[in-house]
């Protein structure tokens, strides 16, 4: 097994292909301002990823998935030599399918096999699939952190908006009732203010009758006597 550092950049180079002619141009377009000029530039995927295709790959994202296969590097020649062996027969070996038996015949030479390459292939799909995982894990994480969070926040709001919208309605039709009362009870005082001044004037009227006979009967009896 190669050491750590020269494994790392054997690991990448299988898996992303720079671009230099990309990069110069980057470079000379590349702005002077201290806050981007550390911006790393995406490099070009090699492969194809068989996940569901929704973004750009990130290289910060690449990186973490390469560290975690270099980090679980089987001893020997494995699926990772093999496919450093067919990328340096690239400007050899102009056939891909020539490269890879050519790549083949040379690993045998080390007691590899068809199988024992498959097989380390699987160990290494295992590590990315473990790595989905802890990035999957992480996700919920955040997502009952931030956004469960503000959705319980939202519930709590709109079950305070409705409870102020019940009282506002409830206070809305008792409103309607103590108008209807008031209205009602305006009426009764009408009424009652009527009664009584209709009862007022058939008192004088009765008083002034009485009152006036007796004052006529009065001042006969002075002028007749």
């Amino acid at each position: 097994m190669l050491p750590t550092s020269d494994m790392f950049k054997k690991i990448k180079s299988i898996f992303i292909v720079e671009d230099p002619a990309a990069e110069q141009a980057a470079k000379a377009v590349e702005p002077s301002s201290a806050d981007t000029s550390n911006t790393p530039s995406a490099p070009t995927s090699g492969g194809q990823s068989s996940a569901p295709q929704g973004g750009t790959p990130d290289p910060k994202f690449t990186e973490l998935l390469l560290k975690a296969i270099e980090t679980n590097n089987t001893d020997g020649f494995d699926y990772l030599e093999y496919m450093n062996s067919i990328r340096s027969l690239e400007n050899v070996i102009p056939d891909e399918i020539m490269r890879y038996k050519s790549a083949f015949e040379m690993a045998k030479t080390m007691g590899v096999t068809k199988e024992k390459l498959a097989q380390s292939g699987e160990h290494y799909l295992k590590v990315l699939a473990n790595e989905e995982k802890k990035f999957r894990d992480a996700m919920e994480n955040q997502k009952a952190r931030q956004i469960q969070a503000r959705a319980d926040q939202m519930a709590s709001m709109e079950k305070a908006i409705a409870d102020k919208q019940a009282q506002i309605e409830k206070l809305t039709r008792e409103i309607e009732e103590a108008k209807t009362l008031l209205g009602t009870t305006k009426s009764e005082i009408e009424q009652a203010m009527a009664k009584i001044e209709s009862t007022n004037q058939q008192f004088v009227s009765s008083y002034n009758q009485v009152f006036g006979r007796i004052s006529d009967d009065m001042a006969k009896i002075k002028s007749n006597l």
